[in-house]
């Protein structure tokens, strides 16, 4: 994958001490924040670093994240972050490369308290975010009503974009009463109808390559 590396975000860690003062940068392939905070970061480097970010996020510290155009934000999991650790292996490097998925309770809980995350906000990904939002929120629903419904949610405010690296996502702040009042309201102006026949209503298949490709 060429150029992949401009892609990249930073993840810059600053903390002083009366006895030292530490500075950690770590590379970020995905990053999803709102407001001050963060809900799902990836990041990989060597095993200092990344032991001292993923320390910092279990503690509660704030970090900064630099975007590859230099746009940068102050961030932070709050409590009770989880946190997922592995390794990276390459042929071309001796040393082994560290890698985290940091999520904040308030995603690990997605679709609850009247907020939904999506992953991806872009036309091209309704599919995708329909599908989500059906399956976090118990939705009886169809795959063919989520371009009007999310258009709906656009136009209404209730489905906002948010800081995202890696990803382009959005919250629905709706609760599923809201949803069930705007599908019906899509049925009533004819934007949506019914299968015309009854029975199962297929989705198609989600894999997880094919979300990261998109």
């Amino acid at each position: 994958m060429q150029n992949a590396h401009l892609r990249l975000a930073r993840l810059e860690y600053a903390r002083s001490t009366t006895k030292t003062q530490t500075h950690i940068a770590v590379h970020v392939s995905h990053f999803m924040g709102e407001g001050e905070q963060a809900h799902l970061i990836s990041f990989f480097g060597n095993d200092a670093e990344v032991g001292a970010v993923t320390a910092a996020i279990q503690e509660n510290h704030l970090f900064d994240i630099v975007t590859s155009a230099g746009k940068k934000q102050r961030f932070g999991f709050g409590q009770d972050a989880t946190v997922y650790k592995a390794n990276l292996n390459s042929n071309k490097q001796k040393r082994v490369i560290r890698h985290v998925v940091a999520i904040s309770s308030l995603l690990h809980a997605n679709g609850s308290a009247g907020k939904t995350y999506l992953w991806d906000d872009e036309p091209t990904a309704d599919t995708l975010s329909w599908a989500s939002l059906v399956s976090l929120q118990g939705l009886p629903a169809a795959p063919t009503w989520g371009e009007a419904i999310l258009a709906k949610l656009r136009a209404e405010g209730k489905l906002k974009p948010l800081f995202g690296v890696g990803c382009s996502p959005a919250v629905v702040e709706a609760t599923r009463e809201e949803l069930l009042e705007r599908i019906g309201e899509s049925v009533r102006e004819k934007l949506v109808t019914f299968p015309e026949h009854d029975g199962p209503i297929l989705w198609p298949s989600l894999h997880l390559k094919d979300v990261l490709a998109q």
